[in-house]
């Protein structure tokens, strides 16, 4: 007799293209706009700093808001939450496309985070329960599709909507996908019950938003303000004691806003570590590579979202296959074999030159995305088995924060080693340079004027050859740096364990029960 889709993996195919259309709409939105800075920032008359807001304030609320995502879900359902979120996000889109000014845009990018830092813990809570437990690799490696592929795609998609068309086009493409969405929600996923019983952690929320929210505003402007400045130590301060407070109280909460007791169970604190490691690096990567292709090798946008491209599509095929092969064989072989093939691209990514062609490093970033699409869904979702089912949307919420802040944190890190070892380099180039070469050269680059025209550009072209040889070797530190981060995710992954089955499965439940009212 031959099975539906919703006989055998326990949800509707709708209700999962569904579900999957608006996480990956969301995720799309935290890279999509990063080519469009330079033409926002003539269309709004704005400086780099300013317009840097656009994203900064978008990934600032997202990683604050998304700890409540848990108890939000719990206390109102986790269909109705994901269809306001959805609805916030929409409309903040549409906003976004129409807004005139820096100011609005940035007050309505805020808007667009609020319902984009729920969309994510939520739906991997909706597709984990209704989901069969033996089922569940295959149907988050399909959720995976829009974790892995969204975030390459968003700089192609981008560099041809600014370049050919108009940049607002890529906040209202999201308006006909979002109303599309939500309409197909409501009519395919059950409703879920409200545990009405629960109380708001309130003393969690103020400390974890607050204490977040000083950290990544300081790993955000970290790179601009430096590293050593006032504000940022204040911050790193403010957000060390408030996130020390947060801990205490989610310990010891009756109800805790992120269940912190979870990092007990062994398999989902491996889970967690090697799936943020795995975010950091390829975080890093899509901040690294864009700017040595755009920087260096003198790409455009949409250029440097094509090399990427291929890659996103790799990921896209091995994401269902890899939960297909999860829910048989477990994660700990598929997460040493992707962090394996991860780890040696990434160092072979650290001799990446101005000599490689566009073909070898397309290949390379090709087999490096492929480890990534073999490891990060089977690791993520034997994580999620290892919670008891009334537990998997607090750990869904924390599994979701931890990546968001690993990956600002190693971005924030990642850009702070390219930057600051080829100012290193370029010093060292520079004492290693003969007196003679730049007999007359100030350090405010100015000649005497008795050197002529001819003199002048010999120097200017001598400087830009090593300012360039700088930068190469400034991004092959990065890179370096990003793969002994993958080196310790393959280390972490030998800890995973073997197969075995869902913990609602060992207590006795039975293989598959929908939440439903």
């Amino acid at each position: 007799m031959c099975l539906t889709f919703k006989e055998r993996f326990g949800i509707s195919f709708p209700a999962l293209f569904a579900v999957v259309l608006g996480v990956f709409m969301a995720i799309l939105d935290t890279t999509v706009v990063n080519v469009a800075i330079p033409k926002m920032m003539a269309v709004f008359n704005a400086t780099q700093d300013d317009m840097q807001w656009v994203i900064t304030a978008y990934l600032l609320v997202t990683g604050m808001l998304t700890p409540v995502s848990g108890y939000l879900g719990d206390r109102f359902g986790q269909k109705k939450i994901y269809l306001f979120a959805l609805a916030v996000f929409t409309l903040g889109s549409a906003l976004c496309g129409m807004a005139w000014s820096t100011e609005s845009l940035i007050f309505f990018r805020v808007l667009q985070a609020v319902g984009g830092a729920m969309l994510m813990p939520v739906s991997m809570t909706i597709l984990f329960s209704l989901s069969k437990p033996e089922r569940r690799g295959t149907i988050m490696g399909i959720w995976g599709i829009a974790l892995m592929f969204a975030p390459a795609l968003g700089p192609t998609l981008s560099g041809y909507l600014v370049e050919y068309v108009d940049f607002r086009l890529i906040f209202y493409i999201n308006v006909p996908i979002g109303i599309f969405s939500f309409f197909l929600v409501g009519a395919t996923i059950p409703d879920f019950p409200a545990r009405h019983t629960e109380t708001l952690d309130l003393p969690g929320l103020l400390t974890s938003v607050s204490g977040f929210f000083c950290l990544l505003y300081a790993l955000s402007e970290g790179p601009t303000d430096g590293w050593n400045s006032i504000t940022i130590i204040s911050l790193f301060f403010a957000a060390a004691v408030l996130l020390a407070m947060w801990v205490v109280i989610e310990l010891t909460s009756e109800n805790p806003m992120l269940d912190l007791r979870l990092f007990k169970r062994k398999v989902f604190t491996v889970s967690i570590l090697t799936t943020s490691l795995l975010s950091v690096a390829m975080l890093g990567a899509l901040f690294i590579l864009p700017v040595f292709l755009q920087n260096g090798l003198g790409l455009t946008p949409l250029q440097t979202g094509l090399l990427t491209l291929p890659g996103a599509l790799v990921t896209g095929i091995l994401m269902p296959i890899s939960g297909f092969l999860f829910d048989r064989i477990g994660a700990r072989l598929l997460g040493v074999i992707g962090l394996l093939v991860l780890m040696l691209t990434t160092f072979q990514m650290v001799n990446m030159n101005y000599d490689w062609t566009f073909g070898a490093i397309l290949m390379i970033y090709m087999f490096r995305q492929a480890g990534m699409g073999l490891a990060m869904m089977p690791l993520s979702t034997a994580g999620l088995n290892d919670v008891p089912r009334d537990k998997v949307s607090r750990a869904t919420a924390l599994q979701n924060t931890t990546r968001n802040i690993a990956g600002s944190i190693g971005t924030a890190f990642l850009s702070t080693v390219m930057q600051t070892n080829t100012t290193v380099h370029l010093a060292q180039l520079l004492q290693r340079t003969t007196v003679q070469a730049f007999q007359g050269f100030h350090v405010a680059g100015q000649l005497p004027t008795v050197f002529g025209p001819a003199s002048r550009q010999v120097v200017s072209t001598w400087m830009s050859v090593i300012e360039q040889i700088a930068f190469e070797k400034g991004t092959q530190d990065a890179f370096g740096a990003s793969a002994v981060i993958a080196l310790i995710a393959w280390v972490a992954v030998f800890f995973i364990g073997k197969k075995r089955p869902p913990v609602g499965i060992q207590e006795g439940e039975q293989p598959h029960m929908m939440m439903m009212e």
